[in-house]
């Protein structure tokens, strides 16, 4: 399957290691089944103000072989989220990177109202695990330049 996906795509997992290799940045993933073009326009949406409420921080695994951890995080079935947001926050904003909701969430999928956003500005974009291309967040305040897809 990887080499199948790196003849397809062979910058892929180059691409995702430069995404989240900034200096001073911890960068967090987020599985979803929902669109996620509506996360790169209005934030993430959590029920609780806990970062690690609906995030996971991007761990060596994932740096190390990003086509394998991602098809792992895709799941069957059920499970099946073929999408993974990725999210990068300067270390020195950790504290302030989720805020209060003000808004409906237009694709909010538990019973209770999100009561909190990640806002757009730390999301990168996210990987569509179907074709393995990266889609970048234009609102993505923290890029370096030096990345282009």
């Amino acid at each position: 399957m990887k080499e199948e996906i790196l003849l397809r795509n062979p910058e892929f997992e180059n691409d995702f290691r430069e995404l989240v290799s900034g200096e001073e940045m911890k960068y967090y993933y987020h599985v979803t089944s929902i669109n996620p073009d509506h996360i790169l326009e209005e934030g993430l949406y959590l029920s609780e103000d806990k970062l690690t409420s609906t995030t996971i921080e991007i761990p060596e695994e994932f740096v190390i072989s990003p086509i394998e951890y991602c098809l792992g995080e895709k799941g069957t079935e059920y499970r099946k989220n073929p999408k993974i947001i990725l999210l990068g926050i300067p270390e020195d904003e950790l504290d302030q990177a989720v805020l209060p909701n003000g808004e409906v969430a237009s694709e909010w999928t538990q019973e209770e109202e999100p009561n909190y956003v990640i806002p757009t500005r730390y999301v990168i974009g996210y990987i569509d695990t179907d074709d393995f291309e990266i889609v970048l967040n234009e609102a993505y305040e923290y890029s370096d330049n030096k990345y282009t897809i």
